[in-house]
């Protein structure tokens, strides 16, 4: 079994400005982390992001400061697995549970394009961000084949990146879902939602 947590909010308020329902619906789901059952066993992939190696995420602060949490909270939990807490004594389960960081990098989703601007659009998600079906084929193998605790995933590895910029901006290679006015490029046949995400059903 596999657990994804992560942070949801719609658009990029002004801390000020988070409704209190907003808060409690990611409280509330990625409180699935304390709900197992005697004998589980799986894998929990906490899901990073913007923010996780600590620059400003203006507009939306709350996402920024949970994802910086995040490979602290991972860092703990494996070492709690793997060695218990000091001053407690270690139960030994019938499963076995391990913890992992996931990096999907950009994806042209709902959440990366809602309240976005041409600038961002054009760079960097014209240059780094990919499609859902690209990073799924990319993750899925990764994932199903993690064994160690504390392992991580990522789709914008460093070998990635320096290519996708090589192709930009050496190669003068243009991004085939974002225009140079930073509209996202609409093809025939598929059906958008008014912030340009492609719908996948």
């Amino acid at each position: 079994m596999y657990l994804y947590l992560f942070s949801i909010f719609s658009g990029h308020p002004l801390l000020l400005q988070l409704q209190f329902y907003s808060v409690l619906n990611v409280v509330s789901h990625n409180d699935v982390l304390w709900r197992f059952q005697a004998g589980f066993t799986g894998h929990i992939f906490n899901t990073v992001g913007s923010g996780v190696k600590g620059g400003g995420t203006p507009g939306y602060a709350t996402y920024g400061a949970t994802k910086r949490g995040l490979p602290q909270l991972t860092a703990s939990l494996v070492k709690e697995l793997d060695e218990g807490v000091q001053g407690y004594e270690k139960e030994e389960t019938e499963g076995k549970v391990q913890v992992h960081s996931l990096s999907p990098g950009m994806v042209f989703t709902k959440l990366l394009l809602d309240d976005s601007t041409p600038e961002l659009r054009k760079f960097p998600f014209g240059v780094l961000a990919a499609q859902p079906e690209e990073v799924a084929s990319d993750l899925v193998p990764k994932i199903l084949a993690t064994t160690q605790n504390g392992g991580s995933v990522e789709f914008l590895t460093t070998d990635r990146i320096l290519n996708k910029f090589f192709e930009r901006f050496i190669l003068q290679k243009k991004s085939e879902y974002i225009d140079d006015d930073g509209n996202v490029i609409q093809y025939p046949g598929e059906q958008y939602d008014v912030d340009g995400v492609r719908s996948l059903y």
